[in-house]
């Protein structure tokens, strides 16, 4: 009998030893996916562009600078920083530049699709765009772009190819870049910028698209 108590007892043991291990485990796992669920869902870290040169360092005209994608010159610069808000979406124009880029040989084919100068202009938009509604909604920060009131583009032009048409989840950030090449350019002077409709997840249309006029000079 005295036999048998001390195995029940340690079989008690054993099992509360492995209910707290699983317990221990358990919130471990469960703090460990309260770290990692912001992680997953902190889209809005930019990361540089694969086929062309960051121009972050680039602050005045004539400012240049050459890494294994190729040589950048800044132009021109125009600080814009205007905010729009739409239904939830905080869309937010930063700034407008105008750059001239020599791509690596390594980099010709891509930009044939573009251009087949080996060097060139381009225009580029970076902007903001945050959902800070609980719907999902489809949004294009840039869906056509006038430049000196000759030059018309689309979002199709674009060679930065960010992914920042499309859908925007709730809650979710994304920012980064446009390019679109432009014929040699000595000045910038004027910038319109119309965006895509903002439409909700069953297509439709919740609201018209934003209009900005960027005087350069």
């Amino acid at each position: 009998m005295r036999k048998y108590l001390q195995l029940l007892l340690a079989a008690t043991l054993l099992t509360g030893c492995s209910f707290a291990e699983a317990e221990s485990k358990k919130e471990t796992k469960s703090s460990e996916a309260a770290i990692e669920k912001p992680l997953k869902k902190n889209t809005d870290v930019y990361v540089p562009n694969p086929q062309v040169t960051e121009d972050i360092n680039l602050k005045k005209a004539g400012d240049s600078l050459t890494d294994n994608k190729g040589e950048l010159t800044l132009k021109t610069v125009k600080e814009v920083n205007k905010t729009f808000n739409v239904n939830g979406i905080e869309y937010i124009v930063k700034d407008v530049r105008l750059l001239h880029f020599v791509p690596a040989y390594s980099l010709i084919d891509f930009f044939h699709a573009y251009t087949h100068d080996e060097e060139f202009d381009f225009v580029k938009i970076n902007v903001e765009v945050k959902n800070n509604s609980k719907e999902n909604y489809h949004f294009g920060p840039v869906a056509m772009v006038n430049i000196n009131d000759s030059i018309h583009k689309t979002w199709e032009d674009d060679f930065y190819l960010e992914n920042l048409n499309g859908e925007i989840s709730a809650g979710q950030t994304k920012r980064g870049n446009l390019g679109f090449i432009v014929e040699d350019m000595d000045s910038l002077n004027k910038v319109e910028i119309l965006s895509g409709d903002l439409v909700d997840e069953s297509k439709k249309k919740v609201a018209d698209p934003v209009k900005l006029v960027v005087n350069v000079n």
